[in-house]
């Protein structure tokens, strides 16, 4: 495109019926990654700690399920992802409210901008309606856990998870 990348409103219309490829390795991002390599196995146990130090605080409340993982794979837990049990739709958005004003929003994979909602795959439509899937992704959060946070900043993490479920349950 002449002068630039194609105006916001071109990206808008086709990012539903585009797959995110993610195809953002060049020779530049390998040669500046390739150096990590050395790293990685440190890397990965450090995210493992991260996780379970916050999995760890959030397992005793019974509005949240974490799931388990699974034995066949070796995971790298950059993220934590749980289930509000027994939140109704309302409840669900307004622990979203909740966890946004104390400066911590998440993701929703229900959410109509969630790129995991298949109601924005507009390049593999669902052959028929998928009301388990529906329910399943209504209610499951994500939350990104950086590396760059120390242990204080994923105590607040989990603080702030476990107060908002509080706020939403106690507000019913």
């Amino acid at each position: 495109h002449p002068g630039g990348a194609p105006p916001a409103a071109v990206f808008e219309k086709v990012k539903r019926q585009t797959p995110n490829y993610s195809l953002r390795m060049s020779d530049l991002a390998a040669a500046c990654v390739r150096p990590q390599i050395a790293t990685l196995e440190a890397r990965v146990a450090a995210y493992n700690e991260r996780y379970a130090r916050v999995a760890a605080k959030l397992d005793a409340c019974e509005w949240l399920e974490l799931p388990e993982q699974s034995p066949r794979v070796r995971p790298v837990l950059d993220s934590l992802q749980f289930n509000l049990i027994g939140l109704s739709d309302e409840q669900v958005q307004t622990f979203l409210s909740n966890t946004k004003r104390r400066g911590m929003p998440v993701g929703l994979f229900g959410s109509k901008d969630n790129s995991r909602n298949f109601h924005t795959w507009q390049y593999a439509p669902a052959g028929s309606d998928l009301p388990r899937t529906e329910r399943l992704i209504s209610a499951a959060v994500d939350v990104r856990l950086p590396l760059t946070f120390d242990e204080s900043d994923l105590d607040l993490m989990a603080e702030v998870i476990l107060a908002a479920v509080e706020d939403t349950v106690s507000e019913a």
